[in-house]
């Protein structure tokens, strides 16, 4: 009962973020306008502003937030470190290099279906190499997260060689914007993706949520309680790396979401998967639009996504390293 009321306390609060986004701009909006362009006016532009731009912008906030919570919860689980995250261990700059050598050889001809599709061979591929490097020499959940680290600078400068080699100017600043993160591509039509793979991930990881548990035990305790570690740990890396490139592929690289949200839940409800899946879904939904508001508010342009939850992030990652947990 006490899971079910919480959801729902977070799910309301995820509303409610998203109708402020969609109030607040460069025209605000009061409610009561709002409601009314939404279901009486079918012809005015200030309607084609909401249904057009500010609602796929919010629910892209909303979708992405959440997806990149949960695979910051996921990653953590199959890592067993907290620090674990997909944008620190690689696997977002494994969708962001696939889906930049995508973009610089087909440049705008190349539909989202593949965009998407590149940007998850290259978290695919980021993820499998983590994991086979980790197999082959036996490493300890730490030394996997180094792994991580080095598989993100590899990738970090190749798309950076990549930006170097490239001579056309405009899709230079499209790549440079889109490597910081931004919400402004949203349409439905990316949406859709997003949320075909965050709903495909969700509910496997919902699905194997006590699973996700097990495997945050040692090795040895799963395999006596029926589960296959380095099996299970492969599926859920794969599911990840998929909701990750769905998010990278169309918004870039917005860092530090899976480290913020799945703490602060897990300090205040602890870290039992089976309710921390969910919650960490809709408070990263949360989290995003609150930062994408705070990123079209402060500045006269747009400040990109990446910029503030980087901003936000390092803090709080070098309290988590010199505060709650000390990793040695």
């Amino acid at each position: 009962m006490k899971f079910k009321l919480l959801v729902s306390i977070v799910l309301i609060c995820l509303v409610m973020c998203v109708m402020l986004s969609i109030m607040i701009g460069f025209v605000d909006y009061s409610f009561k306008e709002l409601i009314y362009r939404l279901l009486f006016d079918d012809l005015s532009l200030r309607r084609e502003i909401i249904i057009n731009i500010r609602l796929p912008r919010a629910l892209a906030a909303a979708m992405v937030g959440g997806t990149l919570a949960v695979c910051g919860v996921v990653t953590q689980a199959v890592a067993r470190n907290p620090m674990a995250d997909p944008y620190l261990m690689g696997v977002s700059s494994g969708a962001s290099l696939g889906a930049m050598i995508c973009l610089l050889v087909f440049g705008g001809s190349i539909g989202s279906f593949g965009l998407s599709s590149s940007a998850f061979l290259g978290a695919l591929l980021s993820s499998s190499l983590i994991l086979a490097m980790s197999f082959k020499t036996s490493a300890s959940v730490y030394h996997m997260i180094l792994i991580g680290i080095a598989i993100n600078a590899l990738c970090s400068s190749l798309g950076s060689l990549l930006i170097y080699l490239s001579n056309d100017a405009n899709l230079l600043r499209t790549l440079v914007f889109w490597l910081m993160g931004s919400l402004a591509p949203a349409s439905w039509e990316n949406l859709f993706w997003v949320f075909l793979a965050s709903f495909i991930g969700l509910i496997f990881f919902i699905a194997n949520s006590r699973n996700i548990n097990l495997i945050n035990l040692s090795d040895d305790e799963a395999i006596s309680l029926g589960l296959s570690p380095k099996n299970f740990r492969l599926l859920c890396l794969v599911f990840v790396a998929l909701m990750t490139a769905s998010s990278v592929a169309f918004f870039g690289m917005i860092g530090f979401v899976g480290i913020i949200v799945p703490h602060i839940l897990r300090f205040l409800f602890g870290g039992d998967h089976i309710a921390l899946l969910p919650l960490s879904f809709f408070s990263g939904g949360c989290f995003l639009v609150l930062v994408d508001l705070l990123a079209r508010s402060i500045a006269t342009s747009e400040i990109p996504l990446g910029v503030i939850t980087g901003l936000l992030g390092s803090p709080f990652f070098f309290w988590l390293l010199l505060g709650k947990w000390r990793v040695s």
